[in-house]
């Protein structure tokens, strides 16, 4: 099984730009790469913030630039976003029972249980998993077959990574995550948004993957305690591929649109640098 994964696409209304970018520009690029090369994915999961101020017209901009997309589209929430407009403009999106954005599918190849970390009444941008959501977590791996990998996608890292400015707005609650993965099942593997950076790594023995932003990046920066650095850094997304003894994550560039070189080429390979 294929699927793709895109991170922080964070929509304004059309005709806007934040951070002098275009992130519905960014999208379609994405969207143009991912329907000529991976026609096979099973589906594409966007990991939050999908809108970056949560109005009705980011999400309806955001609905109409998915539309030309062929593979099925899984939408989570960040911090950025707002449930009430989401769902104005994705009537169909996923509903654990509780209003929430969460849900279990099961795949032949995989079991994908996606969380919904929005602590949408709160003034920071952090995250929070209540009793109601942990619950959905707790019945999702109870119940999720253990002959094929389970894997975990939530919005907010439940862990540190050493960039300040995030860790202070990661998940609020990760010991109540931990208590209810200790008491029903490890996931296999656990997919993160938020951070707008390249990470891979474990939390507590779970593996874990973080990629760049579609829309803009946050800076490779261990200093800067509050505010969060922007940088235009390119966009990313991640193709991943299972099997039946392996996961394979291969993460893509989608706006390089520079040379590719043959590697046994011999003049290329003699090539002399331009002095100074």
């Amino acid at each position: 099984m294929k699927f793709v994964i895109l991170s922080d696409t964070h929509f304004v209304p059309l005709g806007q730009r934040l951070f002098a970018l275009d992130p519905r520009a960014r999208l379609g690029a994405a969207i143009e790469a991912i329907n000529r090369d991976h026609s096979d994915a099973k589906f594409v999961i966007i990991t939050g913030d999908l809108a970056h101020w949560g109005e009705i017209k980011a999400y309806e901009s955001l609905a109409d630039t998915l539309r030309i997309i062929i593979a099925p589209v899984l939408l989570m929430l960040g911090n950025h976003d707002k449930r009430a407009p989401f769902r104005m403009a994705f009537a169909n999106a996923d509903d654990d029972g509780n209003g929430f954005v969460q849900s279990m599918r099961v795949f032949e190849a995989a079991t994908i249980v996606t969380l919904d970390t929005l602590d949408e009444g709160s003034p920071s941008h952090a995250g929070f998993l209540c009793d109601k959501r942990l619950a959905f977590l707790e019945r999702s791996l109870t119940e999720a077959p253990t002959d094929r990998p389970l894997l975990l996608f939530q919005h907010h890292p439940p862990f540190d990574n050493g960039l300040p400015h995030m860790d202070r707005i990661k998940l609020r609650n990760p010991d109540a995550l931990w208590a209810t993965i200790t008491r029903t099942r490890m996931p296999d593997y656990l997919f993160v948004g938020h951070v707008h950076r390249p990470m891979a790594g474990h939390w507590r023995r779970i593996p874990f993957h973080c990629q760049r932003a579609v829309s803009h990046q946050v800076a490779f920066d261990f200093a800067t305690p509050v505010e969060i650095p922007v940088t235009h850094e390119p966009p990313d997304y991640v193709l991943v591929t299972i099997g039946r003894d392996h996961l394979v994550i291969h993460q893509r560039s989608f706006l390089y649109s520079g040379p590719v070189y043959q590697h046994e080429d011999g003049g290329v390979q003699a090539a002399t640098a331009v002095e100074a």
